[in-house]
């Protein structure tokens, strides 16, 4: 009995679950499949629980929900073949909104390569199935022998988890499962740290951004989703109020700070209003901080409706340095972690400018907006007809909500009616599938969500077919 039980803690499976475990993971999202139930079977005596679903894209918006609420990387188990790509939809959903996860996928037996064993995907090479979730996660693993799997494991939670965060795959034989590994080579991962030091910027580089701030006259801070992502909505905020900037967001953005701060102007873009799309059109300087300028959110880019730039100058801080220059040329352009970049801006604007700046004329000018804008929505948020206005149920939503609650949106007008006229009033409890659009994300990434906090009062706004 003993004997077993040995045999069983040295297999793969089984130094997996209690990695996993040491790594602080609660929940794994999946389906059981042939290829992944010796994980499974390991997990039956773990503290971790397996979230067990009917589809593989529903267990894939459930962790993309869970890694949002939770600010935590989600694990995902999935079968081979069929399974993998049934999570496809779900695992891209999260790649474009930058959410870490880890893909654990089985795959046919090493001793099967060139017989084309069931539901092997092939037609170019053999067990070939992880090049299909190429295109959209960070990195694809296959992994070829059991003594190499503890350091590929530890790869792929540090990458999906470091600069743009994002999902990963390690596809993995379903025989080496079974195998047995040297347990030190697990053991050794122990004494790697698991939280790596963000990278921030220099004093210099904040006094310039500083500097062209304090000089502008009609500048806009522009906040995408990774304010929320590096959990910098706190130091957002400070700078704003010190320097009195007007805050626009994208889609993704929404929430960086709470929509009733008297400096937000809102979302821009196709489902922006008038006066927030001006604000950003006439602005001198726009700072954008942890955005890719979307299609949507910059009207196609055409330079007659939201953005234009030159002769409107960009600052633009994202710690993905391909976003940076993208779209629209950069006159300072920093890689960096927003919430380490945002303390550095913030400590040196009180060096440079110690009594800030006020702009009550603006702040004015926001509320008499926000003012004209309610009224102009009184006649469909009171219209009692039936099927119900959606401007109604957005109003009657947000009326009995707790200002903390979680809110998960499907994709069409319900996302951007969300965006424009529904108020977030905490950061970070808005969750949205921005960057993929893909109708169906709102009500498994809510359970996901109500899993990784379940305190908190979750709402999924269904629509148009979601």
């Amino acid at each position: 009995m003993n004997q077993a039980r040995d045999l069983k803690e040295i297999l793969v499976s089984h130094q997996l679950v209690k990695y996993l475990e040491e790594r602080g993971v609660e929940h794994i999202f999946g389906l059981c499949g042939h290829t992944n139930i010796a994980v499974l079977a390991a997990l039956a005596g773990s503290r971790i629980k397996f979230i067990n679903t009917r589809h593989e894209q529903v267990a894939a918006h459930m962790a993309d929900g869970y890694a949002r609420a939770k600010r935590q990387t989600a694990v995902l188990l999935s079968h081979l073949g069929p399974g993998l790509t049934n999570a496809a939809t779900g695992v891209a959903n999260a790649a474009l909104d930058s959410i870490p996860m880890v893909v654990i996928a089985g795959d046919v037996p090493s001793h099967y390569y060139g017989k084309h064993p069931h539901q092997e995907v092939n037609l170019h090479a053999d067990a070939s199935q992880y090049e299909i979730y190429r295109p959209f996660v960070k990195r694809a693993w296959r992994v070829e022998r059991p003594d190499l799997f503890p350091e590929i494991i530890e790869k792929a939670f540090r990458l999906a988890e470091s600069g743009r965060p994002g999902p990963v795959l390690v596809s993995v034989p379903m025989d080496i499962f079974s195998k047995e590994v040297d347990p030190s080579l697990f053991a050794r991962l122990s004494h790697n740290t698991k939280a790596l030091h963000r990278p921030s910027i220099d004093d210099e580089t904040a006094a310039r951004i500083i500097k062209a701030i304090g000089a502008a006259k009609n500048p806009v801070v522009y906040a995408g989703g990774g304010v929320i992502l590096a959990d910098a909505s706190t130091e957002l905020r400070e700078l704003v109020d010190h320097f009195g900037l007007p805050v626009a967001h994208s889609l993704m953005g929404k929430g960086a700070l709470p929509d009733d701060h008297p400096l937000v102007l809102g979302m821009t873009g196709f489902w922006g209003t008038k006066f927030i799309n001006q604000k950003c059109r006439e602005a001198d300087y726009v700072i954008g901080l942890g955005t890719r300028f979307a299609e949507a959110d910059c009207s196609s880019w055409d330079s007659r409706f939201t953005f234009s730039m030159p002769p409107t100058k960009l600052i633009h801080i994202d710690i993905d340095p391909s976003e940076i220059g993208r779209n629209y040329p950069v006159e300072i352009g920093a890689v960096a972690d927003l919430k380490q970049a945002l303390r550095v801006l913030v400590r040196k604007a009180k060096e440079l400018y110690p009594s800030g700046r006020k702009n009550e004329d603006l702040v004015r000018e926001i509320a008499a907006y926000r003012k004209d804008f309610t009224q102009s929505n009184v006649q469909h948020v009171r219209n009692p007809a039936y099927p119900m206005r959606p401007e109604r149920i957005l109003a009657a939503v947000r009326e009995v909500l707790p200002r903390d609650a979680l809110i998960t949106t499907d994709v069409g007008w319900n996302k951007n009616g969300v965006g424009q006229q529904f108020p977030v009033l905490t950061p970070g409890t808005i969750f949205t599938p921005g960057g993929y659009a893909t109708m169906g994300f709102a009500a498994p990434a809510a359970l996901g969500a109500k899993l990784a906090c379940p305190e908190r009062v979750v709402v999924a706004l269904v629509g148009d077919g979601g």
